[in-house]
């Protein structure tokens, strides 16, 4: 990681190439797909300027990891819900210490199914069914 980058890369994941917010919803819209496989390993610091300056003010999927994934959750306003976190609204998610986020954008129809995908596939620490809500 550079120093003084917003954007984190653990040496233990396979990465793909960093995708600016504005880049990565055109990209979705063009292909009419959530591409979250191809793109959750463009992660971001956990931390409220990242958040400001990546996490789009749109519906979509995100995670929260550090060594592993701490939660996986679903919202109308990425960027918001995400805020929310960094605030301490999850004692699970306080208690693994968050250091970075993905996202992927998805339309309110498809992050039901999408949200469940991505729990089952990448099996969060804190995803129990009483902090399961998406918002």
């Amino acid at each position: 990681m550079k120093e003084g980058s917003d954007h984190m890369k653990p040496s233990f994941f396979q990465f793909e190439p960093e995708v600016r917010a504005e880049e990565y919803a055109e990209s979705v819209e063009d292909r009419g797909t959530m591409p979250f496989a191809e793109t959750r390993y463009s992660r971001y610091l956990f931390q409220r300027e990242c958040i400001l300056k990546n996490a789009p003010e749109s519906s979509g999927i995100y995670g929260l990891f550090n060594a592993f994934w701490i939660y996986i959750g679903a919202a109308d306003n990425l960027r918001a819900r995400l805020l929310e976190h960094l605030g301490g609204d999850d004692p699970c998610i306080v208690r693994f210490q968050p250091s970075g986020f993905a996202f992927e954008l998805a339309s309110p129809k498809d992050r039901r199914r999408r949200h469940e995908q991505l729990i089952k596939e990448l099996q969060p620490l804190c995803n129990t069914s009483h902090s399961e809500k998406a918002h």
